[in-house]
């Protein structure tokens, strides 16, 4: 059977949930990059947030994760700092 990691970070006041393959956890663990987006509101508005993982930026190379909207930056830290899932 295969497992749906859903990994969950705070911006503003709300949650963002990204829901992932397992498969594609098994890439983030390993520190590949890996991103995805997902479309989600915030105080009724539209945005899309894109998942970054294991972006190594020379200015941060210890950061494993990286949530962007609109050009802002919702979620800086590492993939620990998140809330992570995993369900069968």
């Amino acid at each position: 059977m295969s497992k749906l990691i859903k990994v969950s970070v705070e911006i503003g006041y709300e949650l963002h949930t990204i829901t992932l393959k397992n498969d594609e956890w098994k890439k983030i663990k390993n520190g590949e990059r890996f991103t995805k987006e997902l479309e989600s509101y915030y105080e009724g508005e539209a945005f899309t947030y894109i998942f970054d993982f294991n972006n190594k930026e020379p200015n941060n190379p210890n950061i494993t994760l990286v949530v962007t909207y609109d050009d802002a930056d919702g979620f800086i830290g590492n993939v620990e700092d998140a809330m992570v899932n995993e369900e069968e």
